[in-house]
């Protein structure tokens, strides 16, 4: 028993950093449902939207005259994401917002790879960071674990990098990567409490060889 109440643990971390955003949005998304016959809520949300909407155009200006600016790509990357929790689940609407939040985000980062110092790397991880969970509610695993890997880049001593960029390689059936992932994660933390799963997890999914028969002697 204490030994499925571990994995059970181990496994709801692998989806930990999915799920959290996800619920955040569905919780949005949900009320939105809940209270969508009151009126009033009605009012107050097209109000919001309208709010997101012009904060949009204005932060698109914004990067348009000075394709430069991150402050100004962070903030517009907000306001998409902002408005996606205000659209309708499963919309065209909301994975347009989210796609657009998603390319602000990756600029922005771009615009901080060519910077140094340890302010603006504790900003890019902040930003691979919430660009991930985008991908994640997008359902686009594959680019979430690309995030996760630039993380695991700037922190490369970090165990818990390695076993998000893990936990996102195997939800992405990437097993090559989730493979080295969990390898280094075991290497940074060998006593972590979740280490007996990972090594299960590996052994689970280590390439099978096919022994090579010993040749009979000669006479």
């Amino acid at each position: 028993m204490l030994l499925d109440r571990r994995r059970v643990k181990f496994w709801q971390r692998i989806v930990f950093s999915f799920m959290a955003f996800l619920m955040a949005a569905f919780l949005v998304v949900g009320y939105s449902g809940v209270l969508n016959g009151c009126t009033w809520f009605n009012s107050a949300q097209e109000d919001v939207t309208e709010t997101l909407d012009q904060q949009i155009i204005k932060y698109q200006t914004a990067t348009t005259t000075d394709p430069t600016d991150v402050a100004a790509w962070l903030s517009l990357a907000e306001a998409y994401l902002s408005r996606s929790a205000m659209r309708e689940q499963g919309s065209q609407a909301l994975t347009a917002d989210l796609n657009n939040a998603a390319a602000a985000y990756v600029t922005a980062d771009k615009l901080l790879a060519k910077q140094k110092g340890a302010a603006v790397k504790k900003q890019r991880l902040d930003v691979l960071t919430s660009l991930a969970g985008v991908y994640s509610q997008l359902g686009d695993t594959q680019a979430a674990t690309t995030a996760y890997a630039d993380i695991t880049a700037l922190t490369p001593k970090d165990p818990d990098a390695f076993f998000n960029l893990g936990a996102a390689a195997s939800t992405a059936g990437d097993t090559t990567t989730a493979m080295l992932a969990f390898t280094r994660f075991l290497e940074l933390d060998p006593e972590s409490p979740y280490a007996a799963e990972v090594k299960d997890w590996i052994a689970a999914n280590a390439p099978q060889t096919t022994p090579t028969p010993t040749p009979s002697p000669t006479k």
